[in-house]
């Protein structure tokens, strides 16, 4: 006899009270189960489902940028728990650090805070904050909270950021796309993808170009002061020589040119949306990736994996240096950067036992040539080269020693050498506090992580971690400034997890509790004499929690929430005979949260919203004669309400946004009372899509 699942039983009772006779076992109709996708992470190196990953990590598919209607990286970051933004993306960060740190070096630093990756190429940080990197063709954003040091290495101290975007498959698939909005906004997309050689070689061509005019007048000028012009070309080739190996090669080309992103104030009260310069400010910026990756399954557990990238960038920058209407001071910029590296690692997988271990080698140069002009003649002129090698090897293994528990082990040995030269060729004022600096420094460090994850039930994971976070030391690059060394910066973070599924799989919930202690902290500080200057001059602590919560409620209808909570403190930092010990950091907001919902009629047409809300955050603070604290400047907070929607006919789908419903106008950046960031007002557009 065969037994009725409950569902069966479940039909076959309420047939019966309706006076039906239940359908023979195997004439029923298969019911439909509704349940959520599952969502495998790759970022740390080993492919696992999202409820299994301790680390506190935010996913946002292919399917839910369409769904939420997010066109770049700073809209899926602005609805991410833990990660603060601001419009234009010029400032980001996760857990209250931005994401170049601390230490304030600008373009010309191959420092930072937070890794992002594309297609396994690591990105410079002028793309980071200059261009909000469009979401054309993407397949998947993974957001790391919190340390990824003994995964990635350099520069992910407060998290990482992984892109990956489609590859190319066998399946012909042509796409096109235009758009246009609000403020000049208005792009064209296109992608193509095939078969070139048959079950052998398929490839892949994604282009991207968008441009707005901005909301901001430079009103001295008479010009758009904050317009974009942004241009993607993305090229995937696809090799299987055999069932054993794949190669992917990728190639890729940015090219970016943004304006000014604030306006002027007078008595600390913007002027909304206006600046009166006399210099035009812009940012422009080229760069060229490439990467191959190379897998060879060697058998049913054990695969090799080689990837190498290179990534050139070329920065050019212009800011009015007074940023006054009658005075004409200019800081003119060209950064050049070259980021090379090679990974190869050895991944396993068992029964009871999974992980890698690898080597990495990478170089990482820079060149700089910042000048200060005065009515356009040159009067200081500062150029350095900065050469950075790093080697390291590395390794995780994820071992379930009994049933339902797993032990997580991981370490890393990193060694780093850094060559920077700085010399003045100009300097007609005598401006140069350090004329030169040839400056050798090096680091050896060992990144340890510890972990243990228990299932609850089938549905129900808790685990604990802890992990060393580090970025390396370097020579204060600033211009005008003491050309000094400084020593890495570590964080020892402790991390409670929690993943959960409920009904069936239709609702799954995520919570991360952490508590960070950050030491030889590196930050930018004045000395006696008044000089900025970069040191190991502080400690902090930060703690806090991540959660959310995806719902589908039916088959057409879902719903998401997210909150996150963030204190940050400074233990210890005095700068300039000011103590900054027990204040919170710059530009970190306690309290975030978001709250979205999409629903798809009968007919296809979706329509869904969100609500971000971002709390306020001390953007500086204020001291008086005898060197004290005596208040601060805070931004803004905030809660904007955004739409979109989509409508499909046959091939051909229309899709619109709507960014700031209700206009709100609200401080980013409450630096001074004469300029300050203001974000975005009311914005709109729509698209067109032709896929055949």
């Amino acid at each position: 006899m065969r037994v009725l699942s409950k569902n069966s039983l479940a039909i076959a009772v309420a047939s019966s009270a309706l006076g039906m006779t239940p359908a023979l076992a195997d004439e029923e109709v298969p019911q439909k189960t509704i349940q959520l996708e599952e969502v495998i992470v790759t970022g740390e190196k080993i492919s696992r489902s999202e409820d299994s990953t301790l680390s506190s990590v935010a996913v946002t598919t292919s399917e839910d940028i369409r769904k939420e209607g997010a066109r770049n990286l700073q809209d899926v970051l602005g609805t991410t728990p833990g990660v603060y933004t601001q419009s234009g993306n010029e400032n980001w960060g996760i857990r209250g650090i931005p994401v170049q740190g601390f230490d304030e070096q600008g373009p010309a630093a191959l420092n930072g805070a937070i890794s992002v990756y594309v297609d396994d190429a690591v990105q410079s940080n002028s793309l980071l904050t200059a261009n909000p990197l469009s979401l054309w063709d993407v397949e998947q954003v993974e957001v790391y909270r919190g340390a990824q040091s003994t995964t990635q290495g350099r520069n992910s101290l407060a998290g990482a950021v992984v892109i990956k975007t489609k590859d190319p498959t066998f399946t012909p698939e042509f796409a096109v796309q235009g758009n246009v909005g609000r403020f000049g906004e208005r792009g064209s997309s296109a992608l193509a993808n095939g078969t070139l050689v048959d079950n052998r070689l398929a490839g892949r061509l994604a282009v991207d170009y968008q441009a707005e005019d901005g909301y901001i007048t430079n009103q001295t000028l008479g010009e758009d002061a904050n317009p974009l012009r942004s241009a993607n070309v993305r090229g995937k080739l696809l090799f299987l020589p055999s069932d054993d190996v794949d190669l992917l090669l990728t190639f890729s080309h940015n090219s970016q040119r943004a304006g000014l992103n604030a306006v002027s104030a007078t008595g600390g009260v913007p002027d909304y949306f206006n600046v009166y310069e006399n210099t035009e400010t812009y940012h422009k910026l080229d760069q060229n990736a490439a990467s191959a990756k190379l897998d060879w399954y060697l058998d049913d557990e054990w695969t090799l994996t080689s990837i190498s990238s290179a990534t050139f960038v070329e920065n050019h920058t212009v800011l009015d240096f007074d940023r006054l209407a009658t005075s004409t001071q200019a800081a003119l910029r060209h950064h050049e950067q070259t980021i090379a590296s090679q990974e190869v690692r050895l991944g396993y997988d068992y029964d009871q036992l999974t992980g890698f271990f690898g080597a990495y080698l990478g170089r990482t140069t820079g060149d700089i040539d910042d000048q200060l002009a005065v009515s356009g003649t040159p009067v200081m002129d500062e150029q350095g080269r900065v050469q950075i090698n790093n080697y390291a090897l590395f390794g995780e293994a994820n071992w379930e020693f009994v049933e339902d528990w797993t032990l997580i082990s991981g370490l890393r040995w990193d060694y780093e050498e850094n060559h920077t030269r700085i010399n003045y060729t100009l300097d007609t004022l005598g401006l140069a506090t350090d004329p030169s600096a040839d400056e050798n420094i090096s680091s050896n460090v060992l990144l340890p992580k510890v972990g243990l994850s228990y299932n609850l039930t089938e549905d129900q994971l808790v685990g604990v971690t802890w992990q060393r976070g580090y970025r390396s030391g370097g020579v204060n690059l600033r211009a005008l400034a003491q050309h000094t060394t400084y020593d890495p910066e570590f964080t020892d973070t402790y991390e409670l997890a929690w993943r959960g599924n409920w009904l069936n799989r239709r609702l799954r919930t995520n919570a991360n509790l952490y508590y960070t202690d950050w030491t030889d902290q590196q930050v930018t500080f004045r000395d006696g004499s008044g000089n900025r200057q970069i040191a190991n001059a502080a400690s902090s602590r930060m703690a806090g929690m991540e959660m959310s919560a995806e719902y589908l409620v039916t088959s057409q209808l879902a719903v998401n929430a997210g909150a996150s909570y963030s204190d940050t403190k400074y233990d210890s930092f005095v700068s300039d005979g000011i103590d900054y010990s027990g204040h919170d950091f710059l530009y970190a907001p306690k309290y975030q949260a978001s709250v979205g919902a999409n629903y798809t009629f009968e007919n296809g047409f979706l329509i869904g919203g969100n609500v971000v809300y971002q709390g306020d955050s001390v953007s500086n603070f204020i001291t008086n004669g005898s060197n004290q604290i005596v208040g601060e400047r805070h931004s803004d907070p905030v809660a904007l309400v955004n739409l979109n929607a989509e409508y499909a006919i046959g091939n051909a789908t229309f899709s619109g946004y709507v960014k700031n419903l209700f206009n709100e106008r609200y401080i980013t950046n409450n630096q001074s009372d004469t300029v300050m960031d203001v974000g975005a007002p009311l914005t709109f557009g729509v698209a067109a899509r032709y896929a055949f």
